[in-house]
């Protein structure tokens, strides 16, 4: 995290370099605490509960890992969001997922909204307001456990 701060007070480290940053399940309840999110090998779970008639069921979500396939929205030189997407590998619970503002279907994948999740986490509260805007999203990486984002400084 040291490196991460360093090389943002020295702005030029972080032109066409990525630092990664790992986000934990904390910061996705904190942002959604009405869902779990599990993470394995290349695949992201999102379990929640919908409503069918006045019972609650439950769903699981599962979507894959496609790393360098990102979103990064601008307007100006403001950042607006960033994310991910995930190739829908169990489209179960997409409609409750999607009145959600973070989710949209797009296709065959589920675009993930992660700026809100990342302004959650310790690094973000860290980070010089002046290099906030100029932050982007360049790949991802699911591991057992860990969910990564890779991010770059724009000029």
């Amino acid at each position: 995290m040291g490196i991460f701060i360093e090389d943002l007070l020295h702005f030029g480290n972080l032109i066409d370099n990525e630092v990664e940053v790992e986000i934990e399940k904390e910061a996705f309840k904190k942002t959604f605490p009405s869902l779990d999110f599990e993470f394995d090998e290349g695949v992201v779970k999102i379990k929640g509960k919908k409503r069918f008639l006045i019972f609650p069921k439950k769903f699981e979500f599962r979507g894959r890992e496609e790393s360098n396939k990102v979103f990064n929205e601008r307007e100006g030189d403001e950042l607006k969001d960033f994310g991910v997407y995930l190739k829908m590998l169990s489209p179960d619970g997409l409609e409750e997922l999607t009145k959600d503002k973070h989710f949209k279907k797009e296709g065959e994948y589920l675009k993930l909204s992660i700026l809100d999740v990342f302004k959650n986490t310790e690094i973000y509260q860290k980070v010089p307001k002046q290099f906030r805007d100029k932050l982007e999203i360049t790949k991802y990486k699911v591991k057992r456990g860990k969910f990564s984002i890779f991010l770059t400084v724009v000029k």
